[in-house]
Protein backbone atom coordinates (compact mmCIF):
# COMPACT_ATOMS: atom_id res chain seq x y z
CA UNK A 1 0.00 0.00 0.00
CA UNK A 2 1.26 3.40 -1.05
CA UNK A 3 1.95 5.81 1.83
CA UNK A 4 0.61 9.26 1.72
CA UNK A 5 4.08 11.19 0.75
CA UNK A 6 4.12 8.42 -2.20
CA UNK A 7 0.56 9.10 -3.29
CA UNK A 8 1.37 12.72 -3.57
CA UNK A 9 4.59 12.02 -5.70
CA UNK A 10 2.63 10.15 -8.31
CA UNK A 11 0.15 12.70 -8.61
CA UNK A 12 2.93 15.16 -9.39
CA UNK A 13 4.43 13.01 -11.76
CA UNK A 14 4.02 14.57 -15.40
CA UNK A 15 2.92 11.70 -17.22
CA UNK A 16 -0.03 12.69 -19.73
CA UNK A 17 0.24 13.88 -23.20
CA UNK A 18 -1.46 16.91 -24.01
CA UNK A 19 -4.31 14.60 -26.44
CA UNK A 20 -5.24 12.54 -23.05
CA UNK A 21 -5.65 15.61 -21.03
CA UNK A 22 -8.29 17.08 -23.63
CA UNK A 23 -9.83 13.94 -23.78
CA UNK A 24 -10.81 14.20 -20.00
CA UNK A 25 -11.42 17.32 -19.88
CA UNK A 26 -13.39 17.20 -23.36
CA UNK A 27 -12.05 20.13 -25.07
CA UNK A 28 -9.78 20.67 -28.13
CA UNK A 29 -6.27 20.87 -27.33
CA UNK A 30 -5.76 24.56 -28.83
CA UNK A 31 -8.08 25.26 -25.71
CA UNK A 32 -5.31 24.19 -23.84
CA UNK A 33 -3.08 25.69 -25.39
CA UNK A 34 -4.50 29.26 -25.16
CA UNK A 35 -4.87 28.57 -21.30
CA UNK A 36 -0.89 28.04 -21.15
CA UNK A 37 -0.19 31.07 -23.35
CA UNK A 38 -2.55 32.86 -20.70
CA UNK A 39 -0.09 32.15 -18.20
CA UNK A 40 -2.95 29.97 -16.25
CA UNK A 41 -0.79 26.50 -16.68
CA UNK A 42 3.00 25.50 -17.06
CA UNK A 43 2.84 21.74 -17.84
CA UNK A 44 6.24 20.09 -17.81
CA UNK A 45 8.67 20.01 -21.08
CA UNK A 46 10.74 17.02 -22.07
CA UNK A 47 13.93 17.86 -23.70
CA UNK A 48 12.12 17.62 -27.20
CA UNK A 49 9.44 20.12 -26.08
CA UNK A 50 6.55 18.28 -25.56
CA UNK A 51 4.00 19.28 -23.32
CA UNK A 52 3.51 16.59 -19.83
CA UNK A 53 1.02 16.66 -17.57
CA UNK A 54 0.38 15.33 -14.03
CA UNK A 55 -2.44 14.41 -12.14
CA UNK A 56 -2.62 17.99 -10.15
CA UNK A 57 -2.33 19.59 -13.40
CA UNK A 58 -5.75 18.45 -15.00
CA UNK A 59 -6.94 18.96 -11.61
CA UNK A 60 -5.82 22.64 -11.67
CA UNK A 61 -6.91 22.56 -15.69
CA UNK A 62 -10.47 21.79 -14.22
CA UNK A 63 -10.59 24.18 -12.22
CA UNK A 64 -9.44 26.76 -14.75
CA UNK A 65 -12.16 25.57 -17.15
CA UNK A 66 -14.89 25.40 -14.43
CA UNK A 67 -14.33 29.17 -14.20
CA UNK A 68 -13.84 30.46 -17.38
CA UNK A 69 -16.99 28.23 -18.72
CA UNK A 70 -19.35 30.29 -15.76
CA UNK A 71 -18.29 33.10 -17.91
CA UNK A 72 -18.54 35.01 -15.06
CA UNK A 73 -14.91 35.77 -14.77
CA UNK A 74 -11.50 36.73 -16.96
CA UNK A 75 -8.64 35.47 -17.18
CA UNK A 76 -7.18 37.94 -15.06
CA UNK A 77 -9.95 36.78 -12.42
CA UNK A 78 -8.66 33.19 -12.96
CA UNK A 79 -5.12 33.94 -12.29
CA UNK A 80 -6.57 35.95 -9.01
CA UNK A 81 -8.73 33.23 -7.92
CA UNK A 82 -5.28 30.53 -8.45
CA UNK A 83 -3.08 32.41 -6.76
CA UNK A 84 -5.33 33.34 -3.57
CA UNK A 85 -6.65 29.83 -3.32
CA UNK A 86 -2.77 28.55 -3.45
CA UNK A 87 -2.18 31.33 -0.45
CA UNK A 88 -4.84 30.05 1.54
CA UNK A 89 -3.44 26.61 1.25
CA UNK A 90 0.34 27.18 1.85
CA UNK A 91 0.86 24.10 4.18
CA UNK A 92 -0.20 21.55 1.33
CA UNK A 93 1.04 22.89 -2.08
CA UNK A 94 0.89 19.95 -4.77
CA UNK A 95 3.12 20.90 -8.27
CA UNK A 96 1.05 22.54 -10.49
CA UNK A 97 0.49 25.35 -7.57
CA UNK A 98 2.72 28.79 -7.62
CA UNK A 99 5.82 27.19 -6.08
CA UNK A 100 5.96 24.21 -8.92
CA UNK A 101 4.19 26.64 -11.48
CA UNK A 102 6.70 29.46 -11.37
CA UNK A 103 9.56 26.57 -10.74
CA UNK A 104 8.69 25.17 -14.17
CA UNK A 105 8.85 28.34 -16.30
CA UNK A 106 12.62 28.87 -14.72
CA UNK A 107 13.58 25.35 -16.04
CA UNK A 108 11.83 26.03 -19.13
CA UNK A 109 13.86 29.63 -19.76
CA UNK A 110 16.90 27.93 -18.30
CA UNK A 111 16.58 24.96 -20.90
CA UNK A 112 15.43 27.81 -23.94
CA UNK A 113 18.96 29.56 -23.32
CA UNK A 114 20.91 26.12 -22.89
CA UNK A 115 22.01 26.90 -19.42
CA UNK A 116 23.14 24.18 -17.43
CA UNK A 117 21.67 24.72 -13.59
CA UNK A 118 24.48 24.97 -12.69
CA UNK A 119 25.30 28.17 -14.82
CA UNK A 120 22.19 29.33 -13.26
CA UNK A 121 22.64 28.94 -10.08
CA UNK A 122 26.36 30.30 -10.43
CA UNK A 123 24.88 33.53 -11.94
CA UNK A 124 22.19 34.27 -9.08
CA UNK A 125 24.75 33.41 -6.50
CA UNK A 126 22.88 30.60 -4.87
CA UNK A 127 23.47 26.70 -4.85
CA UNK A 128 22.68 24.06 -7.34
CA UNK A 129 20.72 22.17 -5.04
CA UNK A 130 18.64 25.04 -4.09
CA UNK A 131 18.22 25.84 -7.47
CA UNK A 132 16.63 22.42 -8.07
CA UNK A 133 14.95 22.33 -5.67
CA UNK A 134 13.01 25.55 -6.43
CA UNK A 135 12.21 24.43 -9.89
CA UNK A 136 11.09 21.20 -8.96
CA UNK A 137 8.43 23.27 -6.40
CA UNK A 138 10.42 22.50 -2.91
CA UNK A 139 11.06 25.68 -2.12
CA UNK A 140 9.62 28.94 -2.44
CA UNK A 141 12.47 32.08 -2.61
CA UNK A 142 12.45 35.67 -1.66
CA UNK A 143 11.61 38.53 -3.79
CA UNK A 144 14.98 39.25 -4.18
CA UNK A 145 16.18 35.22 -5.36
CA UNK A 146 13.02 35.79 -7.75
CA UNK A 147 14.37 39.02 -8.79
CA UNK A 148 18.05 37.68 -9.77
CA UNK A 149 16.76 34.70 -11.57
CA UNK A 150 14.41 36.78 -13.53
CA UNK A 151 17.37 39.67 -14.57
CA UNK A 152 19.81 36.70 -15.57
CA UNK A 153 16.92 34.97 -17.63
CA UNK A 154 16.04 38.53 -19.39
CA UNK A 155 12.57 38.59 -18.54
CA UNK A 156 11.37 40.48 -15.80
CA UNK A 157 9.67 39.30 -12.06
CA UNK A 158 5.95 39.69 -13.33
CA UNK A 159 6.65 37.71 -16.63
CA UNK A 160 8.44 35.13 -14.47
CA UNK A 161 5.44 34.70 -12.03
CA UNK A 162 3.23 33.92 -15.31
CA UNK A 163 0.97 37.16 -14.59
CA UNK A 164 0.98 37.31 -18.86
CA UNK A 165 1.43 39.97 -21.12
CA UNK A 166 0.58 43.35 -20.44
CA UNK A 167 -3.02 43.97 -22.17
CA UNK A 168 -3.71 47.82 -24.08
CA UNK A 169 -5.29 49.08 -20.93
CA UNK A 170 -4.75 52.58 -19.99
CA UNK A 171 -6.93 52.44 -17.01
CA UNK A 172 -6.23 50.19 -13.90
CA UNK A 173 -9.19 50.07 -11.61
CA UNK A 174 -8.21 49.39 -8.14
CA UNK A 175 -10.03 46.14 -7.63
CA UNK A 176 -8.77 45.21 -10.96
CA UNK A 177 -5.06 45.12 -10.16
CA UNK A 178 -2.96 42.22 -10.62
CA UNK A 179 -1.10 40.65 -6.94
CA UNK A 180 2.50 39.43 -7.49
CA UNK A 181 2.93 35.90 -5.71
CA UNK A 182 5.36 36.27 -4.12
CA UNK A 183 7.10 34.70 -0.70
CA UNK A 184 7.77 37.64 1.50
CA UNK A 185 5.56 37.96 4.64
CA UNK A 186 3.52 40.96 5.16
CA UNK A 187 4.50 42.72 2.17
CA UNK A 188 1.42 42.92 -0.90
CA UNK A 189 3.01 43.84 -4.88
CA UNK A 190 0.42 44.81 -6.88
CA UNK A 191 0.82 45.89 -10.64
CA UNK A 192 -0.52 49.64 -11.73
CA UNK A 193 -0.28 49.09 -15.22
CA UNK A 194 -1.91 46.89 -17.51
CA UNK A 195 0.00 47.90 -20.88
CA UNK A 196 3.20 48.28 -22.49
CA UNK A 197 4.88 50.81 -21.05
CA UNK A 198 8.42 51.85 -20.04
CA UNK A 199 7.25 52.66 -16.17
CA UNK A 200 7.03 49.63 -14.15
CA UNK A 201 4.68 51.02 -11.24
CA UNK A 202 3.62 49.10 -8.23
CA UNK A 203 1.83 49.97 -5.16
CA UNK A 204 3.73 48.00 -2.02
CA UNK A 205 1.72 47.34 1.15
CA UNK A 206 3.81 46.82 4.02
CA UNK A 207 2.89 45.39 7.23
CA UNK A 208 4.45 46.71 10.50
CA UNK A 209 7.71 44.48 11.09
CA UNK A 210 8.00 43.73 7.53
CA UNK A 211 10.00 44.01 4.32
CA UNK A 212 11.54 43.23 1.55
CA UNK A 213 15.27 42.55 3.08
CA UNK A 214 17.34 40.30 0.28
CA UNK A 215 18.93 43.36 -1.76
CA UNK A 216 17.38 43.71 -5.16
CA UNK A 217 19.59 45.27 -7.77
CA UNK A 218 19.27 45.48 -12.01
CA UNK A 219 19.15 48.25 -15.01
CA UNK A 220 17.51 51.28 -14.77
CA UNK A 221 16.11 53.93 -11.84
CA UNK A 222 13.93 53.70 -8.91
CA UNK A 223 11.24 56.20 -7.75
CA UNK A 224 9.49 55.53 -4.56
CA UNK A 225 7.25 57.68 -2.83
CA UNK A 226 5.27 57.03 0.08
CA UNK A 227 1.29 57.08 0.52
CA UNK A 228 0.98 56.19 3.89
CA UNK A 229 3.05 55.37 6.70
CA UNK A 230 6.59 55.47 6.98
CA UNK A 231 9.48 53.37 5.67
CA UNK A 232 13.34 52.34 5.96
CA UNK A 233 14.38 52.20 1.89
CA UNK A 234 18.33 50.29 2.37
CA UNK A 235 21.01 51.01 -0.14
CA UNK A 236 23.51 48.74 -0.86
CA UNK A 237 22.91 47.35 2.51
CA UNK A 238 24.66 50.27 4.59
CA UNK A 239 22.50 53.43 3.93
CA UNK A 240 19.32 53.80 5.27
CA UNK A 241 17.05 56.68 4.45
CA UNK A 242 13.76 57.07 6.43
CA UNK A 243 10.82 58.29 4.83
CA UNK A 244 7.78 59.30 5.73
CA UNK A 245 4.37 60.43 3.95
CA UNK A 246 4.17 62.42 1.64
CA UNK A 247 8.46 61.96 1.13
CA UNK A 248 9.59 60.33 -2.28
CA UNK A 249 13.20 59.45 -3.11
CA UNK A 250 14.88 58.56 -6.71
CA UNK A 251 17.82 56.28 -7.37
CA UNK A 252 19.87 54.20 -9.24
CA UNK A 253 18.16 50.52 -9.79
CA UNK A 254 22.01 49.28 -9.67
CA UNK A 255 22.07 49.99 -6.18
CA UNK A 256 21.63 47.19 -4.34
CA UNK A 257 18.17 48.30 -2.33
CA UNK A 258 15.40 46.91 0.01
CA UNK A 259 12.87 48.46 2.22
CA UNK A 260 11.21 48.03 5.77
CA UNK A 261 8.24 49.21 7.86
CA UNK A 262 9.28 49.73 11.29
CA UNK A 263 6.55 51.58 12.48
CA UNK A 264 3.16 50.68 13.95
CA UNK A 265 1.06 50.83 11.12
CA UNK A 266 0.31 49.70 7.27
CA UNK A 267 2.95 51.61 4.97
CA UNK A 268 1.35 52.05 1.57
CA UNK A 269 3.88 53.02 -1.21
CA UNK A 270 3.90 53.95 -5.23
CA UNK A 271 6.85 52.16 -6.61
CA UNK A 272 8.18 52.93 -10.10
CA UNK A 273 11.31 51.72 -11.43
CA UNK A 274 12.26 52.61 -15.72
CA UNK A 275 12.26 50.65 -18.14
CA UNK A 276 10.62 47.49 -16.38
CA UNK A 277 13.81 45.77 -15.31
CA UNK A 278 12.13 43.98 -11.77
Amino acid sequence: MKTTEESKDAASEPILKIGHVANILGVPTARIRAWESESLITPYRTESGQRRYSVHDVKQLEKIQKLLDSKSTTFLGVRTTLAIACAEHNDDLPSHDMRGFVGQRVKMLRQRQRMSLRDLSTAVKISPSALSAFERGLSRPSTGRISRIAHVLGTTVPELLGMGRPKDQIIVRVDNRELLPLNDEGVRIELLYRTTTVLQSQCITIEPGCGLLEPITHTGEDFVTVVEGEVDVILDSIDVFHLDQGDSMTFPSTRAHGFQNRGSRTTRLVWVNTPPTF
